[in-house]
């Protein structure tokens, strides 16, 4: 018999790498983020991938992930486009100012505001961190407008280490 190729991505070894970090055992992590010991050892084996619900847990912006984060099967985006825009516009930045900031070209924000292109990870972090709101409220996972401390500036390579889209 043939030995099973599993492709396990950078998501999967960080989410391992997290957890081991923590001193956290499966159970433990999986009781954390709200999935089973099963289902984390699946992850961690690559035979399933890691859906990321809880984003502002994840990017680190709150010690805890808010059980009123909503499961969406898809991010609209024209609702993503319009929290990106109302920030934007009450950070008072322009578009050529948030690409700017965020180290991307002015039509790449255009694209997100009108909806035509989802966020990359990279970016939304960027964003978040810039602006100080909940990744999960941009995204439409939660209903209340969050606003967090954020200190930190976006890594790039911390992002890629994180998640890849």
């Amino acid at each position: 018999m043939e030995k099973e190729i599993r492709n396990i991505t950078d998501v999967e070894a960080r989410a391992r790498n997290i957890r081991i970090r923590n001193g956290l055992t499966q159970k433990q992590f999986g009781d954390i983020l709200g999935i089973s010991k099963s289902y984390v050892s699946d992850i961690e084996n690559g035979y399933t991938g890691l859906s990321i619900e809880p984003f502002d847990y994840m990017f680190g912006f709150c010690k805890k992930i808010n059980r009123n984060v909503i499961k969406v099967e898809k991010i609209d985006l024209k609702l993503l486009g319009s929290h990106i825009k109302e920030i934007r516009k009450e950070l008072g930045f322009t578009q050529d100012k948030l690409a700017q900031k965020l180290n991307i070209s002015r039509p790449l924000v255009t694209h997100y505001e009108k909806g035509i292109r989802t966020i990359s990870t990279a970016d939304l972090k960027g964003f978040c961190e810039l602006s100080g709101y909940s990744a999960d409220w941009c995204l439409g996972k939660l209903n209340k407008k969050i606003k967090y401390k954020t200190n930190k500036k976006i890594k790039p390579k911390e992002i890629k280490e994180l998640i890849k889209v």
